[in-house]
């Protein structure tokens, strides 16, 4: 039997060269979804990598690199496809159902980690993109059952929402029945260390695997050297098969397999089964799970000897899957080292192709001012970035101030009646709470949400003055046998920091260093977007794009626009700025109306349709609003032909502060899903309709004070 003889690390040249652009490529195939069965986004991605023409195609979707002749006959094989789903319903409301596709989903979180989420559906014209919904925080206190109780989310319970109110509408997004389901795959560089992503290990491998063929290309070894990225290697493994007959006989195999696993990812090591512990070299890890050998079961491997070659990794079977950059190295000249090339053999990593984009956010102006704003990052006291973007689109007449406590206040106009408008700046998040010796760490929420949608999710650490951090939020340490959907404990998040001291050095302050998670605003549908923090960024964009229509020197009152800071974590801004605007008639609130308008919700609260138009909260957990001010709204909607709604809804707005000085607070309202959640959904012409209703409260202001009747 020959023995696979282990290169040693090539030159420390070689090793600065590759590892620059190596996390560059690793992200970049980290971004395409291939659902076993559906590889094509991947497989497209490797055969960019060469030459065109340079690899072949086979019925089932294999790629296929011939090098060579004669013996020895040596096979290297690598998976295209990831664990992933189909859409298994078209629901006549628009909404999808999903099941699960091939193997791969390991552990009772598995399905979990998808709701509440991106998703990308990858149809025949392209991608699209959707979101798994999930119920509403505000609304737990109220459920029979809160989501906080329950055992593990499954997929059973999963809706995909595509923007779309009806199976027509999707039919017009290309959507079909059994198109691939994946997570929106955001891949995190930590620490210029760990690349992080779904199915990391074996996107790592067809990496490490295509930059050898690129060596092996430019000198061919010895004999034959087939290599392969194989299809169908989680639903039945006939892509392996396939290839097998078609290119053997073989005297070798070495084959990636995605179920080793090791203690000690990050030191520089790629694993591989027992036959490789009597070899020379440091690169290789015992794995910690028995390799199974896969089943051979053609005459075309009777005689060939298998190597299962691995990678370790931190949280596997998670969407922040990461593997170390030094693991990959060692994989990649194992991989060299197993076609028989010589030691010196140099290998370049390539150049990742463009990939194709999803759809971008609409071209009109609430929808490009919402992109700004939604890219912001603002966690309760620490809203900053937020103001400063706010600041910068105003008019030019605009002369705003702010105060102690954060807010940014602007006023304009002139007459005896004083209207306030307010809409806040911060988001939910979390803040690091502490740091713990090994260097992770640990967090408090500022807000309420749920904790397990950010569980196991890519992170983004903010530290004051300087540019945000990539990490991710860990998994809960007994994550592959949970039996809860709520972890235990608080959530903790991995930087690449081996110490405190080393987090430390990088500015990581507890109490003042904010975390989030990655954010963009995702269209769905011709109507619709998605994104983390929509509460209150619509209600920041609807003032601001209130203002685009109003001269100030025609107003028939004075009016003050006040966009708030702390309003998650108890009022915060809006107190201390009710204080210096006591005179005000009324205030207005802008913020979400937390509609039940999605099929995990319940219709006897919240039940405000998107895309009917803004909405008045007339009654919500902390106040009833005047009936004669919420006439006067409805009447000034008629009188203009604006679409509103009125509803009740669970939660309170900034206008409670205002109240204490006996200000009738009617808070004003676009009809959000999701709220709290990483994927909050709005309708654009809800705010088109918001906007309109701004500018008629202040054109046609109600009574003053001295006129009007007694509060009720």
């Amino acid at each position: 039997m020959r023995l696979l003889p282990l290169l040693l690390f090539l030159s420390s040249c070689w090793a600065a060269a590759a590892q620059a652009p190596l996390p560059a490529l690793l992200q970049a195939y980290a971004r395409t979804s291939a659902v076993t069965g559906r590889e094509a986004a991947a497989s497209q991605f490797i055969e960019r990598l060469f030459k065109a023409g340079t690899l072949r195609h086979d019925r089932l979707g294999n790629l296929v690199l011939v090098l060579g002749s004669g013996s020895p006959r040596r096979l290297l094989v690598a998976p295209l496809d990831e664990p992933g789903y189909v859409v298994s319903q078209i629901q006549a409301n628009g909404y999808l159902r999903v099941a699960p596709v091939g193997g791969g989903a390991a552990g009772p979180l598995f399905h979990q980690f998808l709701e509440g989420h991106d998703v990308r559906i990858g149809t025949a014209s392209g991608p699209r993109n959707a979101i798994s919904g999930v119920p509403s925080s505000h609304y737990d206190n109220l459920r029979a059952t809160p989501e906080r109780t329950l055992p593990p989310f499954s997929w059973q319970a999963a809706y995909l929402d595509v923007g779309a109110g009806s199976a027509a509408a999707v039919a017009q997004q290309g959507i079909h029945l059994l198109d691939p389901v994946t997570l929106e795959k955001k891949p995190a560089l930590v620490a210029q260390q760990w690349v992080a992503a779904p199915a990391m290990r074996e996107k790592a491998a067809a990496v490490a695997l295509a930059t050898a063929a690129q060596a092996l290309l430019a000198a061919p070894p010895a004999g034959t050297t087939v290599i392969a990225w194989t299809t169908l290697d989680l639903l039945n493994g006939k892509g392996f098969e396939a290839v097998a007959n078609q290119y053997g006989p073989f005297n070798e195999v070495y084959r990636f397999d995605r179920n080793l696993e090791a203690e000690a990812p990050g030191t520089g090591q790629f694993l591989a089964d027992q036959e490789f512990t009597s070899l020379p070299g440091q690169t290789l890890a015992q794995p910690t799970r028995p390799a199974r050998k896969p089943v051979l079961p053609n005459a075309q491997l009777a005689n060939a000897h298998t190597y299962l070659l691995g990678l370790p990794a931190r949280y596997a079977h998670t969407p922040v899957e990461a593997v170390a950059v030094a693991d990959v190295q060692p994989l990649i000249r194992a991989w060299l080292a197993a076609a028989g090339a010589p030691a010196t053999t140099a290998a370049t990593v390539p150049s990742p192709p463009t990939l194709p984009n999803l759809p971008a956010p609409a071209s009109t102006p609430a929808a490009q001012l919402l992109a700004g704003l939604v890219g912001q990052y603002g966690v309760s006291t620490a809203e900053a970035p937020v103001r400063e973007f706010i600041a910068r689109q105003l008019p030019s007449w605009a002369k705003p101030t702010t105060d102690q406590a954060g807010n940014l206040t602007l006023s304009f106009g002139q007459g005896k009646k004083h209207l306030v408008f307010v809409a806040h700046m911060d988001e939910v998040g979390f803040v690091v709470d502490s740091i713990r010796p090994d260097g992770r760490l640990v967090l408090s929420m500022k807000g309420g949400a749920f904790p397990w949608l950010w569980e196991a999710q890519p992170a983004l650490l903010h530290r004051p003055g300087q540019a945000a951090l990539p990490a991710v939020f860990e998994p809960r340490p007994q994550y592959l046998s949970a039996a809860k959907r709520l972890a235990a404990g608080s959530l903790t998040v991995f930087a690449g920091f081996a110490s405190a001291q080393q987090a430390r050095v990088a500015g990581i302050e507890p109490g003042r260093t904010t975390v989030t998670m990655p954010k963009a605003l995702r269209p769905l549908g011709p109507n619709r977007a998605a994104a983390r923090g929509l509460d209150d960024r619509v209600g920041c964009a609807a003032l601001l794009l209130s203002l685009r229509q109003l001269n100030p020197a025609r107003l028939p009152c004075r009016v003050t626009y006040v966009w708030s800071t702390g309003e998650e974590i108890g009022l915060l801004g809006s107190a201390f700025a009710a204080q210096s605007l006591r005179d005000a008639d009324v205030v207005y609130p802008i913020d979400t109306f937390v509609s039940s308008d999605a099929p995990q919700e319940s219709p006897a609260f919240g039940n405000c349709p998107l895309g009917q138009g803004a909405v008045i909260r007339v009654v919500e957990s902390i106040n009833f609003a005047r009936r004669d001010l919420v006439q006067h709204v409805h009447t000034l909607a008629d009188r203009q032909h604006i679409a509103i709604q009125e509803g009740m809804t669970v939660g309170g707005t900034d206008g409670l502060e205002f109240m204490n000085y006996g200000i009738p607070s009617v808070p004003l309202s676009w009809p959000g899903r999701y709220s709290h959640s990483p994927v909050e959904v709005l309708d654009y012409r809800d705010i088109a309709s918001l906007v309109r209703l701004l500018g008629a409260l202040q054109t046609e202001a109600p009574a003053t004070k001295s006129a009007r009747p007694p509060r009720l």
